[in-house]
């Protein structure tokens, strides 16, 4: 009796995969053009899949790009400080970019990893006003830059072992941030001018997926007085009537 001996190998289905899911990634990218064929073919002019980055499954999308020629763009350059975060989404102080050309589009949004540009960095910190910088309140400052792009090397973390990567931009994408969130990471920045400061409203203080503590006012008055200290000077009143839209920044 003859026996057939079956052998299997993994290596053209892990091929198939990777590659899979780098398509499947590209297409993502490619749909933020939102049909602009100019700006598919700057996305392919200017950016390469690192093909060995790409993850593709239910829960997440994942994969670095590397330029393939040196880019500037100008545009807005906006830091924001927002407490409507979720778990997933812990931090309240984040700044994205928003080119003007509109045909790098896929580029809209994405944050900004300005830490890398240390002297950039420190420049834009001195021209943050003092609320943004000081207190505990929610809002944005925009600021008009150049914004020049560059591959940097950083390594890259697998299962079982870590590897040094260049790459420019990051994307990702999951079941829990329910988004498409995106990081490039620039060589140089210079600001052109400031844009625009606004303090946000309400809703940039509820906390979707945490706790938040009521308070109600103790008094026979319409209001109470909120003072620098106790007993000290007067800074504002807060109205019976104003509760339900009020929210109180830093108590201690």
């Amino acid at each position: 009796m003859k026996k057939l001996i079956f052998i299997f190998t993994a290596l053209p289905l892990l091929a198939f995969a990777e590659n899979y899911s780098c398509d499947e990634l590209l297409n993502d990218m490619n749909n933020s053009c939102n049909g602009s064929s100019l700006c598919i073919d700057n996305f392919n002019k200017y950016f390469e899949i690192i093909l060995d980055t790409c993850t593709y499954n239910e829960s997440e999308r994942f994969a670095y790009y590397k330029l393939l020629k040196p880019l500037t763009l100008k545009g807005t350059l906006k830091y924001i400080i927002d407490y409507n975060a979720s778990a997933c989404s812990p931090d309240v102080r984040y700044s994205i970019f928003t080119p003007d050309n509109e045909d790098f589009s896929f580029l809209i949004g994405q944050e900004y990893n300005g830490a890398l540009v240390k002297k950039s960095f420190k420049d834009i910190e001195k021209m943050l006003p003092k609320w943004f910088k000081e207190t505990m309140l929610a809002g944005s400052v925009s600021f008009n830059v150049e914004l020049t792009l560059e591959n940097i090397k950083d390594e890259f973390y697998e299962l079982y072992e870590h590897r040094n990567v260049y790459k420019c931009l990051g994307q990702n994408i999951s079941a829990c941030n329910f988004g498409d969130e995106r990081e490039i990471f620039p060589k140089a920045v210079k600001v052109l001018g400031k844009a625009s400061e606004e303090k946000s409203g309400l809703s940039s203080y509820i906390y979707v997926e945490t706790s938040m503590i009521y308070y109600t006012l103790n008094t026979e008055d319409d209001y109470v007085n909120i003072r620098e200290m106790p007993n000290g000077k007067i800074l504002s009143k807060i109205y019976k009537s104003n509760m339900d839209n009020i929210v109180i920044v830093d108590l201690e």
